[in-house]
């Protein structure tokens, strides 16, 4: 059997992407198994759950200080004295390895032990663990570029770490077999920095499984705009949210799943007390298991896409979130970086666009489905039909199924 070897520094809860790839390899019959290290609590306690439910394996780099306080003294020690060192003689082969990802030398030894037909990294930091792992075992290389990495940094402050990720981009990018990216023009960048074949396009699209069995009815006497992520805090366009509540009727509220960065919460209730909004318009839930993410949006009225292009990759990413919004049959508000502009034209009537910081003006898109119903009931309809038919996994599955199938054939022909 075809064994495939999916190689991350994270978790698969904090990765839905991994995990949606992970499960239809195993589902098309490969051997899947993934290699990962721990990310955060949360994560750990919810793989638990995701594994019980998966057809593939794993194998997991565990370095929290409480667990093995060895190696995580040993790996930051290793990362502050690679990151110094590439400060002298710049980010060369290996040591921009080392520096960019604290754990390389452990997933590399794990990677090493998983003998497959093809590695595939699912972050930055796991490509050189991937590429390295399929020189021992003559097997093919793949990257999914999930993110822009080296525009994640455009902070003037950021320039030497992002001169660190542009070295490893530049030099392991252009040894992979393959590379797909999340959105369109995170392709286009990968394609001018690498001088690559473009990437293909891979949506991080969902399971139409994880949805409701029929769109959610909603009472418009409480409309609800919902927002979620993995941490609740700035730069995410949630104080436009805020600000524009104090333009619209007190029936609207905000919903905010995830966990609070720390005092962002009293920061945005004050913010909200300063704009004349009630505390109790400014709802919060915990965090959830990724499997449940869209059916839980699918009762909120208008899911929120906020992103400010505080980055280069911020402004070119289409935001995971609005494909969670749309499977759900939930219409979405989009800020208008030049990547949503483009995802918004494709969304058609299932999405409104405002300028980042313009509150009062994402207040006004929101108002005619506020005010509406029946407007809105027709842009949910709209987001239903685009989550059954175009905008999930079971569709975009195919596209990666085939680059991989592709790649294997390229591989075999050539061994023979």
């Amino acid at each position: 059997m075809t064994r495939v070897c999916l190689v991350t520094t994270s978790q698969p809860s904090a990765n839905p992407r991994l995990v949606k790839e992970a499960d239809a390899l195993a589902a098309a019959g490969y051997d899947v198994h993934v290699v990962g290290a721990h990310w955060v609590d949360w994560a750990t306690e919810s793989d638990a759950r995701l594994l019980a439910r998966r057809r593939w394996t794993m194998s997991f780099v565990d370095w929290r200080r409480t667990v093995n306080p060895a190696l995580w003294w040993k790996s930051r020690l290793r990362q502050h004295a690679a990151l110094a060192a590439c400060r002298v003689v710049g980010p060369v082969r290996h040591l921009d390895a080392l520096a960019l990802a604290r754990l390389t030398p452990e997933l590399r030894r794990e990677a090493r032990r998983q003998p497959a037909d093809l590695f595939i990294a699912h972050n930055l930091g796991a490509l050189p663990v991937a590429l390295d792992a399929s020189a021992r075992y003559g097997a093919a290389v793949g990257f999914d570029a999930e993110d822009f990495h080296s525009g994640q940094l455009s902070d003037p402050g950021q320039a030497f770490l992002r001169r660190v990720t542009e070295s490893v981009e530049r030099r392991c990018l252009p040894r992979c077999d393959y590379v797909t990216a999340a959105a369109p023009l995170i392709a286009e960048a990968y394609e001018r920095l690498c001088d690559i074949p473009r990437p293909s396009v891979v949506l991080n699209v969902f399971p139409r499984a994880l949805r409701p069995a029929s769109p959610a009815s909603r009472d418009a006497s409480r409309v609800r705009l919902y927002w979620f992520s993995q941490t609740i805090g700035p730069n995410r366009g949630l104080e436009d949210a805020v600000r524009a509540l104090a333009h619209l009727p007190g029936f609207v509220e905000l919903h905010l799943r995830g966990r609070w960065h720390d005092g962002y919460e009293a920061r945005l209730r004050r913010l909200a007390s300063d704009a004349g909004v009630a505390g109790t318009r400014i709802v919060s839930h915990p965090p959830a298991h990724p499997d449940e993410l869209v059916a839980l949006a699918a009762p909120m009225h208008v899911g929120l896409a906020l992103e400010p292009p505080v980055s280069e990759n911020n402004d070119i990413l289409w935001s995971n979130k609005v494909f969670t919004f749309i499977l759900a049959g939930v219409p979405v508000a989009l800020s208008r970086t030049t990547g949503q502009s483009a995802l918004a034209r494709e969304l058609g009537g299932a999405a409104v666009t405002y300028e980042p910081g313009d509150a009062r003006g994402l207040a006004e898109a929101l108002r005619p489905w506020i005010e509406q119903p029946a407007l809105h009931a027709q842009a949910a309809a709209v987001a239903w039909q685009l989550g059954d038919e175009r905008f999930n996994w079971e569709t975009e599955q195919h596209a990666f199924l085939d680059i991989v199938a592709r790649v294997l054939a390229s591989r075999a022909r050539k061994a023979s």
